[in-house]
């Protein structure tokens, strides 16, 4: 019987599996929900029997380490196990309460933006918060960032780095695949000056925006170096993470794609390929259509999470462009937290079809959120693992 992690990568690689994966990946938000509607809580949480202190293993003495849903609803983390690596700026902006009513908190978060999250009930299973500020707003700003961009500094691996540890942790880890996962181009702008801000710059400053770029080309490598040229293809993919589209298409066009992000993917993916790190998973929101000419010449080999409601269509995909692209995700998660009929023709639509096809893990159209009810998804749960044989 093949592993949850043989699975996953079989499809990666368009071969076929026993059984075909099914992934998820779930809100907190949605998972405290739910315990208020039925989750049992006993078969969800993570009890560790065996607590290291000091060194000396204190035995029969548990703790809860959080939820572990996958086991519990039969699905697979196709994040379950990551390289243990600090990406963000070091030091660290100091987390504090800028401003606070009645309504609201504006807080400094750790990556130096200010955002706004919301007190009212309205809000109260809503995670996404209001951004107010962000820490790069010109050269000048850029230059004091990207002093905590140094991909050297000691803290970006754990303190029990250890080689041989970890070679073996990634080698025999069995629950899903193995995983690196990074800020692409545009995703690392948009985050430091926003979107609007950034998208203007291309044209007001490109000097600053190429500048950047190189910069996070050359913090990525050098800050993964080290934990790729020691497990190699034991990480079994690269989680990319982007969001550079919306509902209506890209929010950057083909020609500045080209022009400034496509060589950077490029020489990063160059550097995990020649390493034989060759699965490399792009998620982004929105319509990529306009682009996905060049997200397949980037490197990029695999997408998630296919946004139905942005016009993305997983079939369509595969047609066009065969095995260069691994898809996960692609049911839309408005009709899946339906339940019923809607939820049955969403899976009937496209599993049975791209499970022949080839290279398609089955999956919501981005993490299942609160407006699923407990009940629903049991009955999604149960009735997508019935399609899942071959």
């Amino acid at each position: 019987m093949m592993t949850k992690r043989d699975r996953v990568k079989a499809i990666m690689d368009f071969k076929k599996p026993d059984v075909l994966p099914w992934c998820e990946r779930f809100y907190d938000e949605t998972l405290i929900k739910w315990l208020n509607e039925g989750l049992p809580a006993d078969k969800v949480l993570v009890m560790d029997w065996e607590v290291r202190v000091g060194g000396v293993s204190l035995l029969n003495w548990p703790i809860v380490k959080g939820f572990n849903p996958y086991s519990y609803f039969g699905c697979y983390n196709f994040l379950s196990l990551t390289v243990p690596l600090d990406l963000g700026p070091l030091p660290r902006y100091k987390q504090r309460i800028l401003r606070e009513n009645d309504r609201y908190v504006d807080v400094l978060t750790q990556t130096g933006a200010v955002v706004r999250r919301f007190k009212t009930a309205d809000y109260l299973w809503y995670s996404m918060p209001m951004f107010l500020e962000f820490p790069v707003k010109d050269r000048g700003s850029w230059e004091e960032y990207k002093k905590r961009l140094n991909p050297h500094n000691p803290c970006r691996q754990p303190k029990d780095w250890d080689k041989e540890s970890y070679i073996r942790l990634f080698e025999e880890h069995q629950d899903g695949p193995t995983a690196l996962c990074l800020n692409g181009f545009y995703g690392f702008g948009a985050e430091l000056m926003g979107i609007p801000t950034f998208l203007k710059t291309f044209y007001r400053d490109p000097e600053l925006i190429e500048d950047m770029l190189n910069h996070w080309e050359y913090f990525t490598i050098e800050a993964i170096r080290n934990s790729v040229e020691t497990l190699k293809n034991r990480i079994d993919l690269v989680f990319w993470w982007e969001d550079l589209a919306e509902k209506n298409g890209p929010c950057i066009s083909p020609k500045l794609y080209r022009e400034f992000l496509l060589p950077h993917y490029k020489n990063v993916i160059g550097f995990l390929n020649k390493n034989g790190i060759h699965r490399i998973l792009m998620d982004s929101d929105g319509n990529l259509n306009p682009i996905l000419d060049l997200i397949v010449e980037a490197g990029i080999t695999g997408l998630w999470p296919l946004e139905v409601n942005a016009g993305m269509n997983a079939i369509t995909v595969r047609k066009k462009y065969g095995s260069k692209l691994f898809l996960i995700g692609n049911l839309d998660k408005r009709e899946v937290s339906l339940g019923g009929e809607r939820m049955r023709r969403e899976v009937d639509s496209k599993v049975p079809v791209l499970k022949e096809l080839g290279g398609y893990i089955p999956g919501c159209d981005h993490l299942v959120h609160v407006e699923f009810s407990y009940e629903k998804f049991l009955e999604y749960a149960d009735y997508v693992k019935k399609v899942l044989s071959y």
